[in-house]
């Protein structure tokens, strides 16, 4: 754990997400910087953003181009199986796509994007001035150290070997700057995923705290029952709406982001899931090693990671909001003669009904736990259909050299 003392302890919010959000600049993503102290977004953040993302593309496509002319490489790629070559160009182009359009996307939403961590930190201000809240930035700052070095050394190390293995030693002056480039076009995704459960584990802890505030004991030994303890239920009743709004900023900023990485996982997931799976074969093909199987496994752990775990972090988000608007509901039992509270519970009812808020991905596709049962079935069902068409070609190619032989055998 010495990489923990490399960093700084975090003091303010955009301390705790500096590492998140620097990474996230980095793969040329979010278009804003962390310096001094604050976030900084200029012609210049963006211009780095789209020229290193242009270049990363162009860069991968003309390493590729240039690894394809040797002959003995070609030869060996060419007798890959058609479906699993196939499979390796899809997702070529649908990591490239995916990648333009989070590049795009962010770049779009970038001022919103950094008002989301400005409101937050608004947030977290008014907490530990008005209540005294401790909000403990160094446990999740150390989570995130601990969650993307792991991340980066296997994704990274398998990445680079698996591509070194395929070329087999030839060609690595490009192949190494096209290891560089997939996991580039790669990691904006991958990244942009895990700042959005970022994000939605920021807002748990908020409502929590909210949670151990809204407690009719804590109100009166700190506040009283008069005008001072009305004015901060005031200040509660704001911060709870306020969140509730970042919850549908995130939507806004992270939609179509989100909704192209998650089909560029369905389609990362089920491709290695096939080749692992549904290749009997697979170890009598010289050009797949169990080494390569190994290093599928390792890459299909961080799209399996953010499609398990993302929606189980949205839901308890939501989960945890719901109970604080429970517990406001609770106000006018708390101060049964105190109108400024009752007048409180009934305007937040009538927003509540007005204001139904969950974390999305797209137009229609609701994040919580039962999307994971959908993701599940989508995949293994893929798989299956991968499965059979390959088992039926199989049986065709079978069938053709059952004919080959026979027409040997009589002499035709």
């Amino acid at each position: 754990m010495a990489i923990m003392y490399v960093f700084r302890e975090p003091r303010t919010l955009h301390d705790c997400v500096s590492l998140v959000c620097g990474l996230q600049f980095l793969v040329c993503c979010n278009g804003f910087l962390y310096r001094g102290g604050q976030f900084v977004v200029n012609k210049w953040t963006r211009l780095y953003s789209l020229c290193c993302a242009s270049l990363a593309v162009l860069g991968l496509y003309v390493c590729l181009y240039a690894m394809i002319r040797d002959d003995a490489l070609r030869t060996r790629v060419l007798r890959l199986d058609k479906l699993v070559l196939s499979i390796v160009g899809l997702e070529l182009v649908i990591s490239t796509l995916v990648f333009i359009l989070t590049v795009l996307s962010l770049q779009a939403g970038a001022a919103r994007h950094l008002k989301i961590y400005e409101r937050l930190t608004e947030v977290d201000r008014r907490l530990i001035r008005d209540f005294g809240a401790n909000l403990n930035y160094r446990k999740l700052h150390r989570k995130n150290i601990v969650v993307l070095s792991v991340a980066a050394v296997l994704y990274l190390g398998a990445v680079s070997m698996a591509l070194a293995l395929g070329a087999e030693g030839r060609q690595l002056e490009m192949a190494v700057p096209a290891a560089v480039c997939y996991m580039l076009i790669t990691s904006g995704p991958h990244l942009t995923g895990y700042v959005h459960m970022t994000l939605t584990e920021l807002l748990t802890i908020r409502f929590r705290l909210l949670q151990r505030i809204l407690q009719p004991q804590f109100l009166r030994r700190r506040f009283g029952d008069g005008q001072r303890c009305e004015r901060h239920l005031r200040c509660l009743v704001e911060m709870v709406k306020e969140l509730h709004y970042i919850i549908q900023e995130i939507n806004g900023v992270y939609n179509l982001s989100l909704w192209s990485a998650m089909a560029h996982d369905f389609t990362l997931t089920t491709s290695e899931l096939y080749i692992i799976l549904g290749r009997s074969d697979i170890e009598s093909n010289e050009s797949i090693n169990s080494m390569l199987l190994g290093f599928l496994c390792i890459c299909m752990l961080v799209p399996f990671y953010k499609m398990l775990i993302a929606p189980i972090y949205c839901s308890r988000s939501v989960d945890e909001a719901r109970k604080c608007l429970r517990l406001l509901e609770q106000l006018d039992n708390w101060f049964p003669h105190s109108l400024p509270a009752k007048q409180l519970v009934e305007a937040m009812m009538r927003w509540r009904l007005q204001f139904k808020v969950q974390f999305t991905s797209g137009t229609s596709i609701i994040l919580n736990k039962t999307v994971i049962t959908m993701f599940a079935s989508i995949v293994f069902n893929y798989l299956l259909v991968l499965i059979q068409f390959a088992m039926t070609q199989k049986l065709g190619e079978q069938v053709e050299q059952q004919k080959v032989a026979l027409q040997e055998w009589i002499g035709i």
